[in-house]
C-alpha cells in the first residue's frame, strides 16, 4: 500500500447494483478511501485512470487507461474477458471474481430445465395457447437416473447436492481429484470424461471457457452419449461444438438439450436451435436472482478487508488457467 489515497470505483449495470447502505458500509471499512459509484456506461476515462480498485465490469479495452489499478473485482463468476495479461500491460493486477454468488439460482435453473423436459411442459404450454386438451403419455422420472456434472465448482456442487437429494446417482468431473463430497457417488478427472458421458442420463456443463475447455463436447463425444441423454449447458456456449449439437439433436444421438449459453450471444434468428422442439433456450439468465447483490457485496467486503490488510484475496483468478 502507498500513502496515496485509495480510489475505489464501483461500476454498476443492469444486473449489478449497490444501495446507499451498502455504499456506506464500503466507506466505513475503507475510511480513507474515495469511493465513486457510477453506472458502467457513465464511467469516465478519468475515473478509470484514477482507480486503484475497480468493482465492476469495465470494457476490457478501457483497462489500458487504468494506470493505477491494483485490484479488479468482477461482479461475475466468469472472467474469460479479463484474463489476457496484455490488457493490463503486464502491471501486477489482482483479478478476483464473484464465484459463490450464482450457484444456487443456476442450480435451480438447471432442474427447471430438466423437469420441464421430463414432464413435457413446453409442449403443454403450446397446447394451452391453442386451448387443446391432449395428454402426452411419454414422460421421464428423474429419480433413479444418473447425472454427470462436468465442472465441480460452486455451481457444480449445488447441482450435485440437489441431484443426490432427488434420488439420482451423481458422477462428477473436475480437473484434479480431491476429497469426494458425500453427495457425489463417483469423482473423475477430465481424462475420464468419456466414461461419465457414456453413463449419464443427464449431463450438466458448468465449466468456464478456457483454452482447455472450448469445444470439449465435440461431435465424437455427442455420439458416445446415451440416446436418452439430456444435455444442459450453463457454463459457456463455446464448450459445445454447436454445429455438431444441432446434428446430434436432429439425428437423435441425444434426446434433448437445455441451453442457457450459446455461441454467439444473442443467438442469431437464423440459428436452427430456435426451431428444434427438443431444445429449451433461455437467454444467459440462469444466474439471475434478487439476492445476488447481497452475495456479491459480501465477497467484495471480505476482499476489501483483506486488501487493506495486505492479505490474500478470495476468488483470485489464475491468469494462466483462465479462471
Amino acid at each position: 500500500m502507498t500513502d496515496r489515497q485509495t480510489e475505489i470505483l464501483i461500476m454498476t449495470d443492469l444486473y449489478f447494483n449497490i444501495n446507499e447502505e451498502q455504499i456506506n458500509l464500503v466507506k466505513d471499512i475503507a475510511n480513507k478511501a474515495a469511493v465513486t459509484v457510477v453506472p458502467n456506461k457513465n464511467a469516465t476515462d478519468e475515473m478509470i485512470a484514477r482507480a486503484e480498485i475497480i468493482f465492476g465490469s469495465p470494457k476490457p479495452s478501457k483497462l489500458i487507461l487504468a494506470q493505477n489499478l491494483k485490484w479488479l473485482q468482477l461482479p461475475s463468476a466468469g472472467a474469460d474477458r479479463y484474463v489476457n495479461k496484455n490488457l493490463y500491460f503486464n502491471r501486477n493486477v489482482i483479478l478476483t471474481n464473484s464465484s459463490g454468488v450464482y450457484g444456487i439460482p443456476i442450480a435451480e435453473h438447471v432442474f427447471a430445465m430438466i423437469l420441464s423436459f421430463n414432464r413435457n411442459l413446453p409442449e403443454y404450454t403450446l397446447q394451452k395457447n391453442e386451448k387443446k386438451w391432449h395428454i402426452i403419455s411419454e414422460t421421464r422420472e428423474f429419480y433413479g437416473s444418473t447425472l454427470g456434472v462436468i465442472g465441480l465448482g460452486d455451481i457444480g456442487h449445488e447441482v450435485a447436492k440437489r441431484a443426490k437429494a432427488w434420488g439420482a446417482k451423481v458422477l462428477a468431473v473436475k480437473k484434479n481429484i480431491s476429497n469426494k463430497p458425500d453427495y457425489v457417488d463417483e469423482l473423475y478427472t477430465t481424462e475420464n470424461l468419456d466414461e461419465v458421458l457414456k453413463q449419464s442420463d443427464y449431463i450438466v456443463l458448468t465449466l468456464p471457457s478456457t483454452e482447455k475447455t472450448r469445444g470439449i463436447i465435440s461431435e465424437d463425444r455427442l455420439k458416445m452419449m446415451k440416446p436418452n441423454a439430456f444435455l444442459v449447458n450453463v457454463g459457456r456456449g463455446d464448450l459445445i461444438d454447436q454445429e455438431a449439437l444441432v446434428k446430434a439433436l436432429n439425428n437423435n444421438w441425444i434426446a434433448g438439450a437445455g441451453l442457457d449459453v450459446m455461441t454467439p450471444e444473442p443467438l442469431p434468428q437464423d440459428s436452427p436451435l430456435w426451431e428444434l422442439s427438443n431444445v429449451l433456450i433461455t437467454q444467459h439468465s440462469s444466474g439471475l436472482s434478487k439476492v445476488n447483490d447481497v452475495r456479491r457485496l459480501k465477497i467484495f467486503i471480505e476482499n476489501l478487508k483483506r486488501y487493506l490488510n495486505n492479505e490474500k484475496l478470495l476468488n483470485t483468478v489464475d491468469f494462466n488457467e483462465g479462471y
